[in-house]
């Protein structure tokens, strides 16, 4: 994934890969801080930052349990002297005053000096240098949080969320030789199966895995493999809000690609024929018609 061949990639495997861009400009010191966030779990924000951490011959140091304030900046500490720290789904961090005080020192000034005044430090100096590198990666940000925002504004971003169709798309192109001893043709059964019935549920990759295993048991039981992929599927989280704006603008922007196929030399024909399919306004067909030449370069 060195470079970024999208004639050959899925839309979640190109952003994964621009994702992995990123991660090697920390890992070869050219940013010394990346926060990664997405709107779900299971599209491969951890294993793409840890996967291309090791590629680079980078061997992070990773936290991905609850941390106290004082926990932290022990670490801060004893990792200081150009490492690289990955602080993977620590969420309550970010809600915190007292760790993102010491996140924005972490990440900021020349140099960069963390303080914490306590009476708890014992074998910890009250002030230190810091000159490593941070990953955090979470799902969940808070809102409306401007200490939150201050360590957000230290550090390079990026957002890794998908629609349930890219998605699929992904999980077809991992299973297109088979998986897990499943036959290629099996795997797409499955897998349409799940592109079928899962209405509004929220899709990650994390869902390939179970349902093959699921189908291989099925099987060796004589089961109707279906109705226990059903009944995980009923299991899953609703869309939330960012991914169902995703999954509409994916909608708006196919059905572009469809009228202009059928009417390419004129836009007002394009027009009529997107407002008409979905009962959007003409302001709304200009706006997807300049997003979509803003993506394709037009």
């Amino acid at each position: 994934m060195d470079g970024i061949e999208t004639s050959e990639m899925t839309a979640l495997e190109q952003r994964q890969a621009l994702l992995a861009h990123h991660v090697r400009l920390v890992a070869r010191r050219h940013s010394h801080a990346l926060f990664v966030f997405g709107s779900q779990g299971g599209l491969g924000k951890s294993r793409t930052i840890l996967a291309t951490l090791e590629d680079e011959g980078v061997s992070p140091i990773l936290i991905n349990s609850h941390v106290t304030p004082l926990a932290l900046y022990g670490i801060l500490y004893q990792h200081r002297d150009d490492e690289a720290i990955f602080f993977d789904d620590v969420d309550s961090m970010f809600s915190s005053m007292a760790h993102l005080g010491l996140l924005r020192s972490a990440l900021w000034g020349t140099p960069r000096i963390v303080t914490y005044n306590s009476t708890q430090l014992t074998d910890l100096p009250s002030s230190f240098e810091f000159t490593s590198r941070c990953i955090f990666a979470c799902n969940v940000i808070p809102k409306k949080n401007d200490a939150f925002r201050a360590v957000l504004s230290r550090c390079d971003q990026f957002e890794l969320s998908a629609t349930n169709e890219q998605v699929i798309d992904l999980m077809r192109s991992v299973a297109a030789n088979g998986f897990n001893g499943i036959t290629p043709d099996e795997c797409q059964e499955i897998i349409d199966y799940i592109a079928e019935n899962s209405d509004d549920r929220q899709l990650s990759m994390r869902l390939l895995g179970p349902s093959i295993r699921k189908f291989q048991y099925a099987r060796s039981e004589r089961l109707d493999w279906r109705s226990l992929l059903k009944s995980q599927l009923q299991t899953l989280g609703r869309k939330n809000e960012a991914t169902k704006r995703l999954d509409s603008k994916s909608k708006d922007i196919k059905m572009l690609q469809n009228v202009i196929t059928n009417h390419p030399d004129s836009v007002k024909d394009q027009q009529v024929a997107w407002c008409r399919s979905l009962g959007k306004s003409r302001a709304s067909f200009y706006r997807t018609l300049s997003r979509y030449k803003d993506e394709v370069g037009d």
